[in-house]
């Protein structure tokens, strides 16, 4: 392992974005700061990170809708969605992987968004409704708001579970995927996307090197799961295979790329569109965000065309 990966396995995963409801959403869990942090930044990022990452983010939604078993070669499976198959999507967001499946899909079918943030998915809700609404020859579209770790919802209902970049962001990823076995049907199929590590993700390698190198990386933040642990195809395999899934894939979506403009805007896109990266970003004196920011712009510089920034999707199938 590199030393920028070393580092950032010790100080940014110890806390990066979470999918579960927070106490302050009246979830009814013990606190846990993690998660807390999570869901206080992910409050106030929506605008941010459906601007700034959600171009991004949405390359690596067919490969994830393909290895949910919703497509092969475009063409839906009649094994998996029939007619009136349901889709369920973990840690919503702005609603991208459901907006794909439906136009894939182009009638039938029932769709739940699930996330625990009210202002991702009223955001969700907000535009799925408005282009898709509810007909009995259409879709069937629900949100929920709840804690990915402990659905709301009932068992062996759902033909796929899906969940894009969401598994990044939990305190406990191990109960998002039994909760995953739990409400999927059996011959169901869960994928999930991650990161791939830096330096891979260019983006990751040059904002978190820039600290690394001219600023502090040892910002205190509330524990929580190496971030970059669902890039590793052993993880993943040991981990689906824990759950009780079959049948497991890992795929690495190394064409996804990354238009930033400028070092700045790569910056603020970290500050303002995450929630752990912003802590440690926040966590610099003024003279050490000064001096990342310079790092940053040195780095940025080298740099030539768009970013790369590889993503690996990972899936599984409950046994029938």
């Amino acid at each position: 392992m590199t030393r920028l990966a070393l580092k950032f396995a010790l100080v940014v995963t110890a806390a990066w974005p979470a999918i579960a409801l927070s106490t302050s959403a009246s979830c009814g869990q013990e606190k846990d700061a993690f998660t807390d942090l999570e869901y206080v930044n992910w409050q106030r990022a929506v605008d941010a990170y459906d601007k700034g990452f959600g171009p991004l983010t949405s390359q690596a939604v067919p490969t994830l809708l393909d290895r949910a078993g919703f497509q092969k070669d475009g063409v839906l499976l009649s094994g998996m969605l029939k007619e009136v198959g349901s889709l369920l999507d973990v840690a919503c967001g702005p609603g991208q992987v459901l907006d794909a499946a439906i136009a894939l899909a182009g009638s039938g079918g029932a769709y739940t968004a699930l996330d625990f943030s009210p202002n991702f998915l009223r955001l969700a809700q907000e535009r799925l409704s408005a282009k898709y609404p509810n007909t009995p020859d259409r879709v069937t579209l629900k949100f929920a708001l709840g804690d990915a770790q402990a659905m709301p919802l009932r068992a062996a209902a759902f033909d796929a579970v899906t969940s894009n970049f969401g598994i990044l962001h939990l305190s406990d990823p191990d109960a998002f995927l039994a909760e995953s076995y739990r409400v999927l049907k059996p011959g169901g199929r869960l994928a999930f996307s991650a990161w791939a590590a830096p330096p891979a993700t260019e983006g990751f390698d040059l904002v978190l090197g820039a600290v690394n190198a001219a600023g502090n990386p040892n910002v205190p933040l509330p524990a929580g799961p190496p971030f970059f642990q669902y890039a590793d195809p052993a993880t993943v395999r040991r981990a689906l295979a824990k759950a009780g899934f079959v049948d497991v894939d890992v795929t690495t979506v190394d064409w996804m790329e990354w238009h930033v403009d400028s070092a700045d805007e790569l910056y603020e896109i970290f500050l303002e569109g995450t929630a752990r990266t912003r802590e440690l970003l926040r966590g610099q004196t003024e003279t050490e965000a000064e001096a990342v920011r310079e790092e940053l712009r040195r780095r940025f510089r080298e740099r030539r065309g768009a970013l790369r920034m590889p993503a690996v999707v990972s899936s599984g199938q409950k046994p029938l």
